[in-house]
């Protein structure tokens, strides 16, 4: 087994404690030529789903308006590791960086029910900003 299968989070629980934690994923998304183009968001994890809020216009929209399908990661630096920590100090192929992340792929869809899109933008309030 190598270091990146054992340092994989295998547990549901764990992947949505990290998701709830973390403020800023990116999300993938198709253009019309095949290329991806990726953006930062602020998201949630709620109900089984993960929620991004955006302007209703731009290149992120119409991608998915032309192709839904998308993929959606966040990630956040543990350590960094010079080679210097490692024999011989000077073979810079051993630096590494630690990090955990969550990556995802699916279909994207624009939340058009009202009960839904209030549910989720209060999610997304309650994350952000917790005092209200």
């Amino acid at each position: 087994m190598n270091f990146g299968e054992r340092s994989m989070i295998k547990s549901k629980e764990k992947m949505i404690e990290f998701l709830q934690t973390e403020h800023v994923g990116s999300i993938a998304t198709i253009d019309e030529n095949g290329f991806p183009f990726v953006a930062p968001m602020n998201f949630v994890y709620y109900n089984e789903a993960i929620y991004i809020h955006g302007f209703p216009r731009g290149e992120k929209y119409d991608n998915i308006k032309l192709n839904s399908k998308c993929g959606f990661e966040v990630d956040k630096e543990l350590a960094f590791l010079p080679s210097y920590f490692f024999e011989p100090p000077t073979d810079a192929s051993l630096t590494d960086t630690l990090y955990i992340s969550v990556v995802t792929k699916g279909h994207a869809k624009f939340v058009t029910d009202n009960q839904e899109k209030a549910d989720a933008l209060n999610a997304l309030m309650r994350k952000y900003q917790k005092e209200g």
